[in-house]
């Protein structure tokens, strides 16, 4: 979707491999509703209606029990000599986030002005499936399976913060997912959508900052 990027030295770079990559998204946002009070939202409901039918397809292909016996909730609990997961961040039928509980199929339209601090360019708009379990799934397979870093970024664990080595500790999962059909189902269910979702998400882009254009341009 369109992207938006912070590091000015590669903003020429950017435009050049890119053009869907925007600048100073913020001022103009803001201008949009000085401007016009609601355009702003206006402007991302037009956007969430383009993308629709993705977003129900990705729905259609999310199965609402885990396809892995690791990540269901209907592990044996520890207690019985098992790993419960019934209140794990994985967990398929109940996958948590920020302290939020979702379901596996819980797929959404997103807009956000904010920059990744770990991303030259940070997509503006695009959908977003919030169930850490199936979201970690649904790309899995899409590459080659071997990981490209020794370590992990760190992460919260525990009140604190850690990481640890990659070891092939997701290539039994890719495999797994791979045999029952499920590999990348994120982006399959998607990407024959994709190239007219940001034609015309572009377009609602231009529609709008042009009215912006002529106020303030």
């Amino acid at each position: 979707m369109l992207g938006t990027i912070g590091s000015a030295a590669r903003r020429k770079l950017a435009r050049d491999n890119d053009p869907n990559v925007i600048f100073d998204v913020k001022p103009i946002l803001k201008a949009l509703d000085q401007l016009e009070p609601g355009m702003r939202r206006q402007m991302q409901k037009d956007m969430k209606e383009i993308t629709k039918p993705a977003v129900s397809h990705i729905k259609s292909v999310i199965p609402p029990t885990s396809p892995l016996s690791g990540m269901s909730k209907f592990r044996v609990p520890r207690s019985s000599g098992g790993f419960s997961s019934s209140d794990g961040r994985l967990n398929w039928e109940a996958g948590t986030y920020k302290k939020s509980t979702f379901k596996p199929d819980n797929v959404i339209p997103r807009f956000s002005a904010s920059r990744s601090l770990r991303a030259n360019v940070t997509s503006l708009f695009g959908i977003w499936l919030r169930s850490p379990g199936p979201a970690m799934l649904s790309t899995a397979g899409r590459g080659g399976g071997v990981t490209r870093y020794p370590v992990t970024r760190e992460y919260d664990w525990k009140g604190g913060r850690r990481k640890h080595r990659n070891n092939g500790q997701g290539q039994a999962m890719v495999r797994r997912v791979k045999e029952v059909g499920l590999y990348n189902f994120f982006y399959k269910a998607a990407d024959k959508r994709v190239p007219d979702m940001e034609r015309e998400v572009r377009l609602v882009w231009d529609k709008y900052t042009a009215k912006f254009n002529r106020k303030w341009g």
